[in-house]
């Protein structure tokens, strides 16, 4: 026996479709129009460094982050983002995450308890002020 499909059938799976693409289309573009400035390092919680991205292409700026006991990060900056380009841990998750590149991104090395965010503010608005933050 066949079910006969109805036009209310097709209306339900066209709204799903719409609903789904426009909550792909709502994640790529959150970030849109910020501007990526900073990148914040953190070890057990405490914020160790904030380093300036380098604003012109091809520059690139290698930080270490020790962790105590002998482990380290090894930062990468660039002008299109932060990667860790060596670590001591033995899992590796950090180096194969890969680069970040958006306000909000972070990665993190559960080993060492080192957290790498990038922070900045949208295009054409003025940094936050202490009190904001």
């Amino acid at each position: 026996m066949r079910i006969p499909f109805k036009i209310g059938d097709l209306l339900v799976y066209v709204f799903i479709l719409l609903l789904t693409a426009g909550s792909f289309a709502g994640l790529y573009r959150m970030g849109a129009g910020s501007v990526a400035d900073q990148v914040t390092v953190e070890v057990d919680g405490r914020l160790v460094a904030t380093y300036d991205l380098p604003t012109e292409d091809g520059q690139e700026k290698e930080v270490r982050v020790d962790a105590g006991n002998g482990r380290y990060n090894l930062l990468k900056l660039t002008s299109s983002g932060v990667f860790v380009a060596e670590a001591n841990c033995p899992d590796q998750i950090c180096v194969k995450w890969g680069r970040i590149i958006k306000p909000g991104q972070t990665i993190v090395c559960l080993p060492h308890k080192v957290v790498i965010s990038i922070i900045g503010n949208r295009e054409g608005e003025p940094p936050l002020d202490d009190i904001a933050s």
